[in-house]
């Protein structure tokens, strides 16, 4: 969730234009599933995700040229000789301009098992390394011109987890953790970070509140280039924007975003985050 989120809030900061870059470390799928197979897969991703099956009876050709668009490939995730499926629907109901919601299923008794959700980008490679007996994927996602995310997803036994994120500025490589969760020491209700962003590489924290509780942030650095923007991570609601100093009642509970921007010349910085 909140890495989707995070693509969306770069797409503010720069138009959304530019090139890929793929990994020398993927290994190639396998080939396209069966007609039979990808049949019985878009019957199950229909049944997981009511909200996309109600979007796609409403496109042009509803969901049998949703089904027609559908990607499955198939991959030997474990090296058991049993296909497991990587699976890209194309349609808009899961695509924004560049990225598309990946997920990846397995073979059940029953059908088909999801075991991997909340991946978004242009596409899923599969690493060399390896995580409880399952290869280890990378989903990269396009924010802007100049950056992409890399996220590092790996088996916990079950399924599918987040492991590791990266903000990567495609041209010069340089790289930092797409976000950094922010936490209060025992007994506090404040806390200063400091970092180093530019336009191409923002920093981003996600910090968790109550509804009616008050937020106040104030940033500090060298140049006036320098001001954040604060948003809710459910609603996706902006309840701040390009400034440095903000202080509210905060609408809803769960995760709030705070991106830290500035210029090309970039530089550092440190924000209090308070929150009574």
């Amino acid at each position: 969730m909140i890495i989707r989120l995070l693509g969306f809030i770069c797409a503010l900061v720069v138009l959304v234009i530019g090139g890929m870059v793929v990994s020398a470390h993927a290994q190639p799928h396998g080939r396209e599933a069966s007609k039979d197979v990808r049949s019985r897969i878009f019957k199950q991703v229909m049944a997981d995700f009511r909200e996309v099956r109600d979007c796609v009876t409403q496109e042009e050709g509803g969901a049998r040229s949703a089904e027609e668009k559908m990607s499955v490939e198939e991959v030997d995730l474990n090296r058991d000789g049993v296909t497991e499926y990587d699976v890209e629907l194309g349609s808009p109901c899961v695509c924004g301009m560049v990225n598309c919601e990946i997920w990846v299923y397995r073979q059940s008794p029953s059908g088909f098992e999801l075991i991997l959700d909340g991946a978004s980008g242009f596409g899923l490679q599969v690493l060399k390394t390896s995580t409880s007996g399952y290869a280890d994927l990378r989903v990269d996602s396009r924010n802007n011109a100049a950056t992409q995310d890399q996220t590092i997803y790996k088996y916990d036994g079950k399924r599918y987890r987040e492991a590791d994120a990266r903000l990567v500025e495609v041209q010069t490589g340089q790289s930092k953790p797409a976000y950094r969760r922010v936490q209060f020491k025992r007994g506090t209700s404040s806390t200063t970070v400091q970092g180093r962003a530019s336009i191409t590489l923002p920093d981003t924290y996600v910090v968790g509140a109550r509804a009616g509780q008050v937020m106040t942030i104030t940033l500090t650095a060298p140049r006036n280039a320098f001001t954040f923007t604060v948003m809710t991570s459910r609603t996706t609601s902006m309840i701040s924007d390009d400034t440095r100093s903000w202080s509210g009642a905060l609408p809803e509970t769960g995760d709030y975003i705070i991106l830290v921007n500035a210029d090309e010349k970039g530089g550092t910085y440190s924000m209090t985050i308070s929150i009574k």
